[in-house]
């Protein structure tokens, strides 16, 4: 008769045999499956998963209390082991240190009992560690990332808007003028980045928010922290990533000892209640000690960060951002008479551009001879002021638009920008390259491009609706005042706001360039 201990004996042996051939089928599994897996992001992350619920699955067996109690019932269920993998420590017995430690080691070990016998290879507390979540991505990673590189750039993404622009600049600088050995530019948020295409071709892209999103937020840290501090590239330069501040702020004294750390800011931006955010507000004061500099692309925000913080003068830089101006373009005369003037309005369709502000200006403007003229990506629940925009008869809306240069320029008499917080809008100087006039808010680092009456109109405060249409009446009236104004206009940016003068500002930016 087969007694409960067999019984037991027969239960364990047949869940390791079921165990063993788990783990053999999942080998070869995995070693046919790897190539397809790459191949997308999505797959990758499915594929992760996957693998985690089949380790799950397959996981070294264990006798279920509920098993053994309906064998044995009088065996209380406190008194059954726990398996092996979870014994933490486990310690080893003389007569099982043979299995467990390396000859070699055992040699050494002996050598030193002849000279202390108190000192022996025996009852020795072996900790077992859970495999790393990060040991594969960092591997892929290494592949990613490639060898010889000088400049790492830490972005969300890289998309339309002012400080993908920037980013960009930066990069050509570099490539252009031969100041990189290499460039890796690291997109940390999990979005697309449809103007990663526009980066020069030497530039390798990482798509790290999306391959890894399956990854904790402590985890990206120290994956990509880790990988920071293997390759040591000569430069780490922040724009707007979250991630990279986050790192900054954790592990950039350990960070600096071996690269330049760099941010670049733009604008305080306002939450729907009034308070000041961003990044210089979350992060800044406490990474600023690791930074080796800063840069700002206006005057305004950065004697703003220096008087609210305190901030060393020394390593705030201002870095005005270039503009190619092609000066055999032909612009169109704008003095002639017309029945209607053409107003154009072009921008992100957020809250920060104040559509409703643009919406309330048109609705002022029906029974006078002003068309407008919009274009924009609608962002978060920026709906509503599309709708909105559609339904006035004296607005067009055109939608998505990928840069001023990509829009008929020559129809438009006037830029009408509506921003209730900024920078530097580099859009001005895109207009202001294509000779439109231009009405803005004054808000941010507008006043140091627009000057009253010599560069363009500002207006104050910047929801004032009757200032901007007796702006427009203005200029309708009296065209023949707008020639000199773009001509003005034209000549600062062209002076200022060249790529022979950020190459300066870069050059002396401290120990950025090789």
């Amino acid at each position: 008769m087969i007694n409960n201990k067999t019984i037991r004996k027969i239960f364990r042996n047949l869940f390791n045999v079921i165990f063993i051939l788990s783990r053999c089928l999942y080998k070869p599994l995995k070693f046919l499956f790897k190539p397809i897996v790459c191949l997308h992001p999505r797959i990758y992350n499915f594929a992760i998963t996957l693998i985690g619920a089949i380790k799950e699955l397959i996981k070294p067996p264990e006798i279920h209390t509920e098993i053994i109690n309906a064998i044995e019932p009088e065996i209380p269920s406190e008194a059954i082991p726990e398996t092996e993998a979870e014994i933490i420590p486990e310690i080893i017995q003389d007569n099982e240190v043979e299995d467990k430690i390396p000859e070699w080691l055992i040699a050494e070990w002996t050598a030193i009992h002849e000279i202390e016998p108190q000192l022996f290879p025996g009852n020795i507390p072996i900790y077992h560690r859970p495999p790393s979540t990060i040991a594969e991505p960092y591997l892929e990673f290494c592949k990613l990332y490639g060898d010889n590189v000088s400049h790492v750039f830490l972005v969300p993404w890289i998309e339309r808007g002012g400080a993908d622009i920037v980013t960009i600049n930066y990069i050509n600088t570099l490539v252009n003028y031969n100041l990189a050995t290499g460039i890796t530019v690291i997109s940390t948020s999990n979005a697309e980045s449809p103007w990663k295409e526009k980066l020069p071709k030497k530039v390798r892209f990482i798509d790290f928010g999306i391959i890894y999103s399956h990854l904790s937020a402590d985890e990206q840290e120290k994956l990509l922290t880790r990988i920071l501090l293997q390759k040591a590239p000569k430069v780490i330069h922040n724009i707007n990533s979250d991630l990279g501040y986050r790192i900054f702020v954790k592990y950039g004294k350990a960070l600096k000892q071996i690269t330049n750390l760099y941010a670049t800011l733009f604008c305080a931006d306002i939450t729907k209640e009034g308070r000041g955010a961003g990044y210089a507000f979350w992060y800044l004061l406490d990474c600023f000690d690791y930074l080796k500099a800063v840069a700002v692309d206006n005057r305004s925000f950065l004697e703003k960060l220096i008087k609210i913080y305190a901030f060393d003068r020394q390593k705030m830089y201002l870095h005005y951002q270039p503009i190619q101006i092609d000066k055999k373009r032909e612009y169109p005369d704008r003095i002639i008479e017309k029945e209607y003037i053409n107003i154009l309005w072009a921008g992100r369709i957020d809250r920060q551009k104040r559509p409703d502000i643009l919406i309330k200006i048109a609705r002022a403007s029906m029974e006078l001879p002003f068309r407008f003229h919009v274009y924009g990506i609608p962002v978060l629940d920026s709906d509503i002021f599309t709708n909105e925009l559609t339904e006035l008869e004296n607005v067009t809306y055109y939608g998505i638009f990928d840069k001023l240069y990509s829009l008929p320029i020559e129809k438009y008499d006037i830029f009408l920008y509506t921003s209730q917080w900024d920078g530097f809008p580099t859009i001005l100087l895109d207009a202001i390259t294509f000779k439109l006039p231009i009405i803005a808010s004054d808000v941010g680092g507008i006043s140091e491009l627009i000057i009253p009456d010599k560069t363009g109109f500002l207006i104050d405060p910047y929801d004032d609706i009757g200032k901007y249409v007796d702006c427009m009446v203005k200029i309708y009236d009296d065209r023949s005042s707008v020639s000199q104004i773009v001509d003005n206009a034209f000549q600062l940016v062209s002076k200022r706001h060249s790529w022979v003068s950020f190459l300066e500002k870069i050059k002396v930016f401290p120990g950025y360039v090789l």
